[in-house]
């Protein structure tokens, strides 16, 4: 079992979270073909998006749907409570933070890789991500230390990686300050990524992203 991907996404950070969540690790691998667009790769996922399960040839894409799998197939703690009404409120919160703050992509092309020049687009994105951070505080509960209870989940295997994402291209992008909004947040975050699990998240993204940018200004030269 691998995953095609980069651990810098936090989409594929997902997926990593999830099978640590239950005791398992998964080597993370390139995309096949040597890009997201070769058609080796678009085969297999066909929004030409990362992540991509591979098991044993099976190939599975989207994020969502690897964790789904993940937890039917592989030992160890369930990334979902127990309960059914916990259940529900773990989905909620992982649908909040999926759908919400799905203005980040737009960020990242206008802002952190300048692939489009349009301003307006990437403000009204700010401006979306900020309505869904308000969204996940006011829906969290505030005495849980995770994502939706005491136990790190389903919800925190998204949430956290997109909230470290947001600090990680804050110096270009402005974005940390819109987390910084939200005290219980904000305190999730801290608490987050202080944990074995969490900390271990957001230095594979910092490393992984310093990597890419310096990959990048290179080959500006």
């Amino acid at each position: 079992m691998k995953i095609y991907g980069s651990v810098a996404s936090p989409f594929v950070q997902r997926v990593l979270m999830a099978a640590r969540i239950k005791g398992h690790e998964i080597p993370v691998e390139p995309p096949p073909g040597g890009g997201m667009q070769s058609p080796e790769f678009l085969a297999i996922s066909p929004m030409g998006r990362i992540p991509v399960l591979d098991d044993n040839g099976w190939t599975l894409a989207e994020s969502v749907a690897i964790v789904g799998y993940l937890e039917d197939v592989l030992d160890g703690p369930s990334v979902l409570p127990g309960d059914a009404r916990q259940r529900a409120h773990a989905r909620m919160i992982d649908a909040l933070v999926s759908h919400e703050l799905a203005g980040l992509r737009p960020i990242m092309v206008c802002k952190v890789f300048g692939m489009r020049d349009e301003p307006v687009l990437a403000n009204e994105a700010m401006a979306t991500v900020a309505a869904g951070l308000a969204a996940i505080e006011t829906a969290r509960d505030p005495a849980h230390s995770w994502a939706a209870g005491d136990e790190p989940g389903f919800a925190d295997c998204l949430l956290l990686p997109l909230l470290t994402l947001m600090e990680i291209i804050d110096p270009i992008a402005g974005t940390a300050r819109l987390i910084d909004g939200h005290p219980g947040l904000a305190a999730y975050r801290d608490r987050a990524s202080a944990s074995e699990l969490g900390g271990r998240t957001v230095d594979e993204m910092k490393q992984a992203f310093a990597a890419i940018i310096e990959r990048r200004r290179a080959q500006a030269q």
